[in-house]
């Protein structure tokens, strides 16, 4: 019995100083790499702001801000952070709210600032990588105080994200998950 005691504690040291396994390597696109230490952010501070969501049979969580308007007298972009936590990837998605008048087949916005400068930003498909480059332009062009309009399915256009909420809102979206994939 007293022989047992030294071998069990010198087996008990032994098994706590053993190297910890080393962090899976990330082979996917830097743009959606997420970290332990950002996702814990996200997860612990950030996400209380948001309704998520889990599809059935998958791992992945929609994270959609408490805020978004989903009224339809207007039209109104709503960015979606899709966390994808089991391959240490998060996306942005850009859903439209169930605007009245319809939307175009493709996504066009009408951006301008002051009487000189003018230019379209353009989501015709909807990948990933498009809608990283799409969310990423109407952000900046948010920044920039830029005047943005929508193309309606009638090919007309329409002011959009001209509220303050509606404004601050999608700011707010981008920049959490700018945070969680370090990008910015």
């Amino acid at each position: 019995m007293k022989f047992l005691v030294p071998v069990f504690l010198f087996l008990s040291a032994f098994t706590a100083c053993t190297s910890p396994e080393p962090q899976r390597e990330f082979t996917g696109d830097k743009q959606f790499r997420t970290t332990d230490p950002s996702r814990l952010y996200f997860n612990n501070i950030r996400s209380t702001d948001y309704y998520r969501e889990r599809k059935p049979g998958t791992r992945i969580d929609l994270y959609r801000h408490r805020k978004l308007s989903f009224k339809d007298d207007r039209p109104v972009l709503h960015p979606v952070i899709v966390n994808n936590w089991m391959k240490d990837e998060a996306y942005i998605f850009i859903e439209k709210n169930p605007y009245r008048n319809g939307w175009s087949d493709t996504l066009t916005i009408r951006w301008s600032q002051g009487d000189t400068l003018s230019g379209y930003y353009e989501l015709p498909l909807g990948t990933r990588p498009a809608m990283y480059e799409f969310a990423g332009k109407i952000y900046g062009a948010m920044k920039d105080k830029q005047a943005m309009e929508v193309k309606t399915a009638k090919g007309n256009f329409v002011p959009i994200l001209r509220d303050g909420k509606d404004r601050s809102t999608f700011q707010m979206v981008m920049r959490d998950y700018y945070k969680l994939t370090e990008v910015r």
